[in-house]
């Protein structure tokens, strides 16, 4: 039944593309509305159900929470390889994993790109 849950858990388009961005580093919301080009309301619900299934989990720092996938749900290696897989037979899943080289391309440890936070334009 676990493994039942676990594909209850990201049934969904928008959970299956925030894991697959996941897969790669810890993200805050605006990080992910940015690469996702999804509204914060919808990625923050989802991320809430995904921390309920006990697939995400959360560090805060400051006024942000940066989301990455627990040590559990990265043991689950038959689901975490299929997701890795499925970015380049998935045209979305795709587009957002180059989405996210570029926003990791231009991200700096003091300098947040997310639009909200960025002080330059």
């Amino acid at each position: 039944m676990e493994s039942i849950e676990l594909l209850k858990s990201i049934s969904n388009e928008t959970k299956l593309r925030v894991v697959s961005l996941l897969l790669e580093n810890e993200l805050c919301v605006c990080e992910l509305e940015e690469v996702l080009h999804i509204k914060q309301s919808n990625i923050s619900r989802n991320l809430g159900r995904l921390k309920q299934a006990n697939v995400v989990n959360v560090r805060r720092e400051k006024q942000r929470g940066f989301y990455f996938l627990t040590d559990w749900f990265l043991t689950q290696e038959n689901f975490v390889e299929h997701i890795r897989e499925l970015r380049f037979k998935e045209p979305k899943l795709e587009q957002d994993y180059k989405e996210f080289l570029k926003h990791e391309e231009v991200k700096d440890e003091n300098i947040y790109v997310c639009k909200q936070f960025s002080e330059v334009n």
